[in-house]
């Protein structure tokens, strides 16, 4: 993987935080689409998603074509109560677990991206191709970050 994807697989962790330090507290647990996370609740999710990322391509990697489980971000939400979760630490805990995924990455050859996993559904991702989901992951997170932030600022002025 070139470095311009591995610098912006490192710069979503470091975007939640600068979101982070700007985002009214007591805005966090705010709910403005019925079927999305809250802040406090993204952030979590990143958090805890991030080691099923790692798990994925440590997979792919140690036995190309393996099955991997689903993910359901719903369930997690309810079993791992991200309403619950000190967003703060969260930022921090997504954004070492991030670091060991990019160190990770940095190990493999380029003939390794090419490696596959399969999702319960059928679905099969290269790691290559995984890792561009991911950045599309992490782009709609910040998007929705980003809008509670916008939504803010349009109800102070």
């Amino acid at each position: 993987m070139d470095d311009f994807a591995l610098h912006a697989l490192q710069s979503a962790p470091k975007v939640v935080e600068r979101v982070l330090r700007v985002f009214p507290h007591d805005r966090l647990d705010d709910r403005f689409d019925t079927d999305r996370f809250t802040a406090r609740e993204v952030v979590a999710h990143l958090a805890d998603y991030e080691q099923t990322v790692l798990d994925r391509i440590r997979a792919a990697n140690s036995k190309p074509g393996r099955e991997v489980p689903a993910y359901d971000p719903d369930a997690n939400a309810a079993e791992h109560h991200f309403g619950e979760k000190d967003v703060f630490h969260e930022a921090e805990v997504y954004e070492s677990r991030r670091g060991v995924t990019i160190e990770y990455l940095q190990g493999l050859t380029a003939e390794d991206y090419a490696k596959t996993f399969t999702l319960p559904d059928g679905r099969v991702f290269s790691i290559s191709d995984y890792l561009c989901h991911i950045l599309r992951h992490d782009l709609n997170h910040l998007e929705q970050m980003s809008h509670y932030l916008a939504t803010e600022v349009a109800t102070i002025t």
